[in-house]
């Protein structure tokens, strides 16, 4: 054996000792994310320390304003990555697409404009040999300023990167802004349709979308994606129990 190989097999296993942290692997579940570790996103664009998930501008998905983005289901549109790292005051940056916010409680935040037609963040998940799969979020309106926009919050999910959205009716949230002056939480929790089972490549995004006005920062915090693990009947048979996986 020469050295030189001897030196890429132990490089090649030190790569493969290293665990997969990088932003769009696909996550198993219990997957959770409440934003506590600051050190996750450190630079503008990159969210190469946050495993599972990235940020998206939403760049041209729609050129219109007040758009219900239950609708916006086509395929591989707005691919912008974002993320504006290390903010401290929602009232004093006004940039639409994805915020990290280094609040008392940090977290990450969604906000449309212009540019930023209808931002959301993507969550890459592997929910192989699980079924029941909870998706759980809370939108939080983060400012006390003036401003009262009507900010609509949508779920979609697809299995492979080469199907279109389907939108998750349930999670829609009509405004999940308050105001002006006043902040607002409000809890999501769904249990998604069936396909969404034992998938190797389960895609969530939550998006917004620009609103008429000032669009607030809606923080996406404490989320939560679980399944479970299917119990056979001891007297079932083999093709009953593939009927728990549809």
């Amino acid at each position: 054996m020469t050295r030189m190989f001897t030196n890429l097999l132990v490089l090649a296993l030190v790569v493969l000792a290293v665990p997969a942290l990088a932003d769009g692997t696909y996550q198993t579940l219990p997957f959770a994310q409440d934003w506590s570790n600051i050190g996750m996103i450190t630079v503008d664009d990159s969210w190469t320390g946050v495993p599972g998930i990235l940020g998206y501008r939403g760049d041209n998905i729609t050129s219109a304003v007040g758009v219900d983005p239950q609708t916006l289901l086509a395929i591989d549109a707005g691919l912008v990555l974002d993320i504006n790292a290390n903010k401290t005051d929602p009232l004093a940056f006004f940039s639409g697409g994805a915020t990290e916010f280094e609040l008392t409680d940090p977290v990450v935040a969604l906000a449309g404009s212009g540019t930023a037609d209808a931002p959301y963040l993507q969550l890459h998940l592997n929910t192989t040999g699980l079924i029941t799969i909870v998706v759980s979020y809370d939108l939080l309106d983060l400012e006390l300023g003036a401003d009262n926009a009507i900010q609509q919050v949508a779920l979609h999910y697809r299995t492979s990167t080469a199907n279109a959205w389907t939108n998750v009716p349930a999670a829609y949230v009509a405004d999940a802004s308050d105001g002006p002056a006043l902040l607002k939480t409000t809890p999501v929790s769904v249990t998604l349709p069936v396909d969404t089972e034992n998938a190797a490549t389960l895609e969530l995004r939550i998006m917004t979308t620009n609103a008429l006005g000032n669009d607030e920062w809606i923080g996406i915090d404490n989320i939560t994606v679980t399944g479970t693990q299917p119990v056979a009947n001891e007297d079932a048979s083999w093709g009953q129990i593939k009927t728990l996986f549809r």
